[in-house]
Parts: structure tokens; C-alpha cells; sequence
């Protein structure tokens, strides 16, 4: 009995030996943890003499654990490293950076994707995204963000955050706060849309001497999937006037004609609506606009917002600024870019799949040929807790 008692002793001991923690795990120590991945050109002085390749570069932003952030006691400057390669592919890029790593590169924390804009109007962003989406690490719920300058101007911002990815990230997800940007498009999204030859607007980033913001939109059209141009700010808005979220809010500026004083208008809730009229030779669409909202400030005086010839000029001045807004976007959409980025094709599929089946494959260049009537009601209510205020 003694001796069988020794030897359960003895099995337990092995088994826990064999057992103590997982068997893929990988320390800590031996990964280097990615947060953002940014692509770019190459430097014209750095290219080959074959100008016959096609190279990127590919920004690596390696997050540093806390244990390697500190030095004797100090702390470090930075809490992330960003590492550049160059290659003719993604995959390339990847393990040009393992070589010159002591851990290997884990995307299992990628929190951003940034492609320059000179990149996404020269190599089809199918191609760039291809490794990723083929990668078991990466999430098809990152988001995926077009910058004006190089990216890794943008993951060597800190601002307000420790780490800019992890500040980018949470930019992304505020765009219900603001009409100045488009929704967050994920790299799930990004390729549904691509292999749909589906023309589409992604949040445009910029870099000033002290941080990286969200600003306007990049238009990828769907026929080539490369990066058509931007919009600004104010184009944006008045495509995300037509887009029908219930839930965006965002700031609509407008001109009191008596006084010449500034109204800011808060949109509260907004209900579009888009009809399909069929002509022989085109589609054309109305579109009727509800918005709602709150009179936040004005620079009328004097004023009273309880006056109701009040009330009707500022909303009647609200509505034209929302108009010239809508007619800027779709000029600049339609005409310029010729892409429909706001949904018109997804309406006239709803209430004309026949007729869509047959126009879907060549649709932009038949929506430019489209007339748009938009038809815009406003109306104010809340002024705040002053309403009244005398010259």
C-alpha cells in the first residue's frame, strides 16, 4: 500500500509538470505586439533603378510592454517603436521586419490600418489588403483610414493618448458626433465592398505639428477600387446628410438675412427619403429630407427665440445652408468623381430589383446622368435656457 501510494505521489508531480500553463502559449517577451500598420510609396530616392517594380513601404507601429518602457528607474519617452520596410509585397514587408526583430511581429492587437493616399490611388486596395484579410491574427473588425501625408507622421502623434493607434482607434468610433466625417468603414466592410465593385467613401486623416484628426472623407470608386480624390469637411457633411443614421448628431451653421448674425444649429434626428422616378432614358430621384434639432447658439441681436418670425428665419436659414451642403456633395460625387457613394443604386434596388439587375454593373456612369431634386425640412425645438435677449 506504501508503495502505491508513492507512486500516485509521483504521477500527480509529472502530470503537474507536464501540465503548468498552455502549450502554445508565446511570452510576452518574444512577440512584438502591432498596433497599427500604415502603408506608403517608397522615397523616389530610395527606388531601384528597374523602375519596372512596384514597391511599397509598410510602417510597422510596435507597442513597448511596460517591463522594456523604462530604463535604471526612468521613464521612457515613448511607449511604442515604428519600424519601416520595403518591399514589393505585403508578405515581403512582414518578414523583412521579422529579420530585423528579436520577436516575432503579432497582429492579434492591431488596433488601425492607414493607407497613404498616394497608395490608394496607385495599387488597388484589394492587393493591399489581401494579406490581412488571409491573416488569422487580424480582426475584420478593424478599422481602415486614408491619410494625406505619410503615415507614419500619424503613428508619431501622441496628443492626449499614450499610444496614437489607440487614440486613432477611438477617433474612428465618434463619427456619430459629427457630419464633418463619414461612418467607420472595418477591413471586413473594406472587402465586401471591393469585391462588389461598390463605390464608397473611408475616413481621411491629417497630421498637424501636434497630433493626427479625423477630416473629411477619401472616395474609392468601385470600378477600379483605387482612391478617386476627398472631400472636405463641408462635402462631407452633406453626404452624411442623405446617409439615413438616425443617430448622428452634428452642427449645421447658417446666416440670420435681417441681422447678418451666425445661427448654430444641432441636428437631433434626421429621416431621409429617396424615391426612384424611371424615364425612358435615365433614373431620376427625389430625395426629402426631415431634419430636427436644436438652435444652440445665435449672434442675433436683438433676438427672441420664442418670437415665431424669429423661429421661421432661422430655420429657413438652417434649411438653405443644408441644401448648399447636399448640392456641394453631390456635385462633387456625381459630376467630378462620377461614383454613387450615398445610397441611390441601394434605393432603386429596394423598389426596382428588375430594373436594378439590368443598370448595377455600369451604375456610376449611368448616375451621372441622374437628375436630384432635394427637398429639405427643418425644424427648431429647443432653443436652450435663453431665449431672449435685448439690444
Amino acid at each position: 500500500m506504501k508503495a502505491c501510494g508513492t507512486l500516485r505521489i509521483a504521477i500527480a508531480l509529472t502530470s503537474l509538470m507536464i501540465l503548468n500553463g498552455c502549450w502554445d502559449r508565446v511570452e510576452i517577451e518574444d512577440v512584438g505586439i502591432t498596433l497599427g500598420i500604415g502603408f506608403d510609396m517608397p522615397d523616389k530616392n530610395t527606388m531601384p533603378s528597374d523602375k519596372e517594380k512596384q514597391l511599397i513601404s509598410m510602417t510597422h507601429h510596435f507597442a513597448i510592454p511596460e517591463q522594456f518602457s523604462s530604463k535604471g528607474g526612468t521613464t521612457a519617452k515613448k511607449s511604442y517603436t515604428n519600424l519601416a520596410s520595403t518591399g514589393e509585397q505585403v508578405l515581403e514587408n512582414v518578414s523583412e521586419i521579422s529579420m530585423r526583430l528579436s520577436r516575432t511581429p503579432s497582429y492579434e492587437h492591431l488596433r488601425v490600418i492607414v493607407i497613404n493616399e498616394n497608395v490608394a490611388k496607385t495599387i488597388a486596395l484589394k492587393n493591399i489588403i489581401n494579406f490581412l484579410l488571409r491573416n488569422s491574427e487580424t480582426r475584420r473588425s478593424m478599422p481602415v483610414l486614408i491619410s494625406q501625408g505619410p503615415t507614419i507622421q500619424v503613428f508619431e502623434k501622441e496628443a492626449i493618448a499614450t499610444n496614437p493607434a489607440v487614440k486613432l482607434r477611438g477617433m474612428t468610433e465618434n463619427f456619430r458626433k459629427t457630419l464633418s466625417i463619414p461612418p467607420s468603414l472595418k477591413l471586413g466592410d473594406l472587402s465586401e465592398k471591393l469585391t462588389g465593385k461598390k463605390s464608397f467613401v473611408i475616413q481621411k486623416v491629417v497630421t498637424t505639428a501636434t497630433e493626427s484628426k479625423l477630416s473629411g472623407a477619401a472616395v474609392v470608386k468601385g470600378e477600379t477600387g483605387k482612391m478617386a480624390g476627398w472631400l472636405s469637411e463641408e462635402e462631407t457633411t452633406g453626404l452624411n446628410l442623405l446617409y439615413p443614421d438616425h443617430q448622428r448628431r452634428g452642427v449645421i451653421k447658417g446666416i440670420d438675412k435681417r441681422s447678418g448674425g451666425p445661427l448654430v444649429f444641432e441636428v437631433h434626428h434626421l429621416n431621409r427619403k429617396i424615391t426612384p422616378r424611371l424615364f425612358e432614358d435615365r433614373v431620376d430621384f427625389e430625395v426629402e429630407l426631415n431634419v430636427v434639432g436644436r438652435l444652440r447658439e445665435d449672434w442675433v441681436f436683438p433676438g427672441n427665440a420664442f418670437d415665431q418670425e424669429f423661429v421661421a428665419r432661422s430655420e429657413s436659414a438652417i434649411k438653405q445652408s443644408i441644401e448648399r451642403l447636399i448640392n456641394k456633395a453631390l456635385s462633387k460625387t456625381q459630376k467630378t468623381f462620377k461614383v454613387d457613394v450615398a445610397g441611390f443604386g441601394k434605393r432603386l434596388q429596394i423598389k426596382n430589383p428588375k430594373l436594378w439587375s439590368k443598370l448595377k454593373d455600369n451604375w456610376d456612369d449611368r448616375f451621372t446622368q441622374s437628375v436630384i431634386n432635394v427637398k429639405v425640412v427643418v425644424k427648431i425645438i429647443e432653443f436652450g435656457t435663453t431665449a431672449t435677449k435685448k439690444g
